[in-house]
């Protein structure tokens, strides 16, 4: 399994949603900084708690990919957001659901995301002690219209072997509302509830507009 996916699965989730269980806050600094526009607990079904960020080890040079580019598809994922932008991050246990939102205002952004999963819709990370990360990305057509444009992704992370085997799943939606871009990851091991995914997103929109 991937040096930084099995402790985050089988341990509290520090890698893949930059918390922890036990250090729960009530809200996190990315929250603070973007004010209420993010999701709180409250817009959450029940269950969920505050992940206070941590931060993400980034790829070292000795992790390869298979297809060019596609590391921080794979990133995202397993962190659930970007450099330098207001992100929030919640969990609903251990090994999930795990919600992750972040607020852009690059115009591009949707556009990017999805131009990186079409080129990225199967590839393979492998560490430097050699173990492999298996990605499958593909579109969720039917996904509901929530703003000005929208488009969702189905992304499952599967790696190990035997008793080590794991897989998470789940969906990248991204939203947009103006010069706003709304970008939720929402994932478990193994799975996560599609009309969870979107009650979750619906949230989302819902507190954007409120603040626009």
């Amino acid at each position: 399994m991937s040096h930084r996916l099995l402790p985050a699965v089988l341990g509290c989730a520090l890698v893949l949603t930059g918390g922890c269980s036990g250090d729960r806050r009530a809200a996190s600094p990315e929250a603070t900084r973007a004010g209420t526009a993010l999701l709180e607990v409250a817009d959450l079904p029940d269950g969920y708690m505050v992940s206070p960020p941590q931060a993400v080890p980034e790829m070292s040079a000795q992790t390869t990919v298979s297809v060019e580019g596609c590391g921080p598809l794979l990133e995202r994922f397993r962190a659930g957001g970007g450099d330098g932008t207001a992100t929030v991050r919640f969990e609903g246990g251990g090994t999930g659901p795990f919600v992750a939102e972040e607020l852009s205002t690059d115009g591009a952004e949707l556009a990017r995301q999805r131009d990186l999963t079409r080129r990225c819709a199967t590839f393979t990370e492998t560490g430097a002690d050699g173990d492999t990360t298996t990605v499958t990305v593909s579109a969720v057509a039917d996904f509901p219209g929530l703003g000005d444009e929208t488009a969702a992704f189905r992304m499952a992370v599967s790696g190990g072997a035997g008793d080590a085997a794991y897989t998470l799943s789940g969906y990248l939606v991204l939203v947009r509302l103006g010069a706003t871009t709304c970008i939720l990851v929402h994932f478990g091991q193994s799975a996560v509830d599609r009309s969870e995914t979107e009650a979750v997103a619906e949230a989302a929109v819902r507190k954007v507009r409120q603040r626009q």
